[in-house]
């Protein structure tokens, strides 16, 4: 177990929630590389309503796929710093990330005073 100045962090904990989001996010990407189901080409028709709320679904599931790859990076990071031994320690500065941040984001590779440097 691992120790900041704000207390310890189960690092044994972290690593299994961070395999089962893992798990949770790439099973859940899998599924936007199913084909289509038959007859469901992605058009906007001649009228409002023809092809247009199958077109508006694709693009949001677009979205959110993209936003689950993101994820997926922020989880494979975090698993290399648990193998690496840095984890809970700044990407950024260096600095300690406290333990309540990483207990509520196991994700999280940067501390608050960082927020913006690196996504």
């Amino acid at each position: 177990m691992a120790t900041s100045s704000t207390g310890p962090v189960d690092l044994a904990a972290a690593e299994r929630e961070l395999r089962a989001s893992k798990e949770q996010i790439e099973r859940r990407l899998g599924r936007f590389t199913e084909r289509p189901e038959r007859g469901t080409n992605l058009s906007f028709g001649k009228r409002i309503g023809d092809g247009t709320t199958e077109a508006i679904e694709r693009l949001t599931t677009i979205g959110v796929g993209t936003q689950l790859e993101s994820r997926l990076e922020k989880v494979d990071r975090a698993l290399v710093k648990l193998d690496e031994g840095t984890y809970g320690t700044c990407d950024v500065c260096g600095d300690p990330i406290d333990p309540r941040r990483l207990e509520r984001y196991p994700e999280s590779t940067v501390c608050t005073n960082c927020p913006f440097s690196h996504r």
